[in-house]
């Protein structure tokens, strides 16, 4: 059973994803959780508090579009382009939701610096799973390569919002990428 917090933080996110930040108030939350008046903002008591609940939420939800239930990905060049085309099949189709909201938080932490903290905080998490599997993968370069890859994945993820492809193989395209860098296929170090 899902606690009450995490019902409104998925709420939340459908809310952004369909109707960007202008319809997220905490009334239309507790609306579309079906929850009562006043749910939301017992857990958030600011719209800044309940955007960086949904910063914190979209942060697992996305990790789990990668790594699946067991957060686990094979530490192989073969293994990360998998978890990656996996992430943006998922955000492109079932999640696509989380994926628009994702944007949506993005656009409005450019706008609102007040919001940059809890973002780069979760992006710090996601950093750091990334930067070892990345490691442990065969990357030479780390640091150069997830940012190549993060970059990569973002704007493929963001073009096929926009403009589908319609035959989408994100694995074997972030595969090309991953070979294009020189990981050495030896997996586990």
């Amino acid at each position: 059973m899902v606690d009450r917090r995490t019902l409104l933080l998925d709420a939340a996110l459908e809310l952004v994803g369909t109707q960007g930040m202008r319809g997220l108030t905490h009334r239309a939350v507790d609306a579309a959780a079906h929850l009562p008046p006043g749910s939301t903002s017992n857990h958030f008591r600011t719209r800044e508090a309940l955007v960086l609940g949904i910063v914190e939420r979209f942060i697992v939800r996305e990790r789990e579009m990668a790594t699946g239930p067991r957060d686990e990905v094979d530490p192989t060049p073969e293994g990360v382009a998998e978890a990656l085309g996996r992430f943006v099949d998922r955000a492109l189709g079932p999640d696509r939701m989380v994926t628009l909201a994702r944007y949506a938080i993005l656009v409005e932490t450019a706008q609102n610096p007040g919001l940059r903290a809890g973002m780069a905080s979760g992006a710090d998490q996601v950093d750091t799973w990334s930067l070892d599997l990345v490691t442990r993968a065969g990357s030479r370069d780390p640091q150069r390569d997830l940012g190549v890859l993060g970059n990569y994945v973002t704007g493929l993820v963001l073009h096929e919002l926009a403009l589908p492809s319609p035959d989408l193989d994100a694995a074997t395209r972030i595969r090309a990428v991953i070979d294009t860098l020189g990981w050495t296929s030896a997996g586990p170090r």
